[in-house]
């Protein structure tokens, strides 16, 4: 798969069950698909696409401090590093007309993190004890 047959869409309602096998934590963390689907009714998420298959999903709203922040970005894991998590962010980018957008990753995260630097986005804080141990990293990214 080449970065050109990625094709992205906004996400709806019906790619939920698709968007499960991308990330097994929507059938088995009730809140967790019970945010995102609400999440997804907002009309700010998209989907990526290769051959037909979903491979990537991300969530975004305006629900941190009424600014763009990107809730959740998934890949596949056998569809990682092939450029589907940065075009997802550029789709979110792209949405939206504010001069800043957020995100955040855990600590740990080093290729959410990784894929953040490399995109241009900059810490812009710390969030202790949501998840004891690994801190989360707030991150923003300015429109040019």
């Amino acid at each position: 798969m080449t970065k050109s047959t990625i094709k992205l869409r906004p996400a709806s309602l019906q790619d939920y069950a698709a968007m499960e096998t991308v990330d097994p934590l929507l059938a088995t963390g009730k809140d967790r698909g019970r945010v995102v689907r609400e999440l997804m009714a907002l009309g700010e998420s998209w989907v990526a696409e290769a051959d037909g298959v979903v491979t990537g999903f991300a969530i975004a709203s305006h629900h941190f401090f009424a600014r763009p922040f990107v809730d959740l970005l998934v890949v596949a894991d056998d569809r990682r590093r092939l450029g589907i998590g940065r075009a997802l962010m550029g789709a979110c980018e792209a949405a939206h007309d504010d001069d800043r957008m957020f995100t955040s990753t855990n600590e740990s995260n080093a290729p959410m993190r990784a894929l953040l630097a490399q995109a241009g986005w900059q810490v812009s804080g710390v969030v202790e004890n949501l998840d004891p141990g690994d801190p989360e990293l707030v991150f923003v990214k300015f429109r040019p």
